[in-house]
């Protein structure tokens, strides 16, 4: 499968310079209408409430059986990354003394603009899911956190908001950070409750003010409202950026190819990797064989990498993909929350093994307070074994790319 050469494909990389190439803004524009979430969408253009209805109907109200048996004919995941079961979330939350809905819109990881997406052009998609949760459990509150340096985003999702009546139910927007780390639930709902935006201790289910949170990203909450709808029918949202013309955001069918997605988007003609799921994802080489992959969390899952976000990122030969690994790597360590001894030493000590051996990954693997340390030095072994024979020769001082 050959990509045609777009004549002004560029080598920036969303929010993290490389090889004295400053980093590009985060891929936050809808580069078309899309399949379902998107569907009739214009780009640049917000889906207003009337529109919305016209277009799927007005919200019902669905108990939380209903709920959660609509998310598992949907074989709804969450879509922050982690890939969490909705269905198996919301009966954890049925009967529980409830706190907000929280949708999170943080979306820290620079190369993901889907969620941006999303809120700026089909608001009330997103507000349904999160309506039709907190009535269907029992919450009288909905918070959408959206990074305050976002303010066109703040402000749709403001005049949204102003145009639903939901008796009973208050729904405010705030404002929080615009880091990586924050982002992460429990980061989230530390600082909704006043304190950082740095995660709790992995393990702990969030909770605000000693009750329940219901937190799920914002696609999660897009999708839930078509499932609540009893649609079943499912697409790939992605955000595909690096080595491409028109870096944004894209939503196709399941089935289409990963070349397929990177030819829409202006990609380079020659590529010298892929990394799939954002920066804590996988490294794949831009073979035929990979191009040929469906752009979906099964077909990815089946070759062992990873979907998470819908991240896709298209890496060129030349800066050369050792000097991107070693960005990406610098990136995600200046990026931890710096609370504990794997993300602080355990992630440095993995930066410096990386041109001359294999990371130590119990260093630093399922040891940190959050997942970050761990999703970091799985991304960087990922790197590492793609790059093995980049990185041998970029020790000794050169960097050639023979794949």
């Amino acid at each position: 499968m050959t990509i045609d050469l777009h004549p002004s494909a560029t080598a920036l990389l969303p929010g993290i310079p490389v090889a004295g190439l400053a980093a590009a803004p985060p891929p936050h524009r809808l580069l078309a209408a899309g399949t379902l979430l998107l569907a009739h969408c214009v780009p640049g253009r917000t889906v207003r409430l009337s529109e919305h209805q016209h277009m799927w109907g007005v919200l019902g109200r669905p108990t939380a059986t209903d709920l959660i048996t609509a998310a598992e004919r949907m074989r709804l995941l969450g879509a922050g990354g982690a890939g969490f079961p909705t269905a198996t979330k919301l009966r954890a939350m049925s009967g529980t003394k409830q706190g907000p809905v929280v949708v999170n819109g943080s979306e820290g990881e620079s190369a993901s603009g889907k969620d941006t997406a999303l809120l700026t052009h089909v608001p009330h998609l997103v507000l349904d899911g999160a309506v039709a949760t907190a009535r269907a459990l029992g919450s009288r509150a909905i918070i959408v956190r959206i990074p305050a340096a976002r303010r066109h985003v703040l402000s749709i999702v403001q005049a949204a908001i102003a145009e639903r009546d939901e008796p009973g139910l208050k729904i405010t927007v705030s404002p929080g950070a615009d880091t990586f780390i924050a982002g992460e639930a429990s980061a989230v709902v530390s600082s909704l409750q006043g304190g950082p935006a740095l995660p709790i201790p992995a393990g702990k289910p969030p909770t605000l003010r000693k009750a329940a949170v219901m937190l799920s990203n914002v696609e999660t909450f897009a999708r839930l409202a078509l499932a609540a709808r009893g649609l079943t029918a499912g697409s790939s949202l992605l955000t595909v950026s690096g080595a491409v013309a028109n870096p944004g955001v894209l939503e196709v069918p399941p089935s289409t190819t990963i070349g397929a997605v990177l030819r829409s988007a202006g990609a380079d003609e020659r590529l010298g990797a892929l990394i799939t799921g954002g920066w804590h994802g996988s490294w794949l080489p831009a073979t035929d064989d990979i191009l040929s992959l469906s752009a979906n969390r099964d077909s990815l899952r089946a070759v062992g990498a990873h979907f998470g976000a819908g991240a896709l990122i298209a890496l060129p030969t030349d800066p050369c993909p050792v000097d991107v690994l070693l960005a990406v790597t610098d990136y995600l360590l200046a990026e931890g929350a710096g609370q504990c001894g794997p993300c602080v030493l355990g992630m440095a000590a993995a930066r410096r093994d990386l041109l001359h051996s294999e990371p130590v990954r119990d260093r630093v693997a399922r040891r940190g307070l959050c997942a970050h340390p761990t999703a970091t030095i799985a991304t960087l072994q990922s790197g590492q074994r793609l790059l093995a024979a980049e990185l041998a020769v970029h020790a000794e001082g050169r960097c050639e790319v023979t794949r």
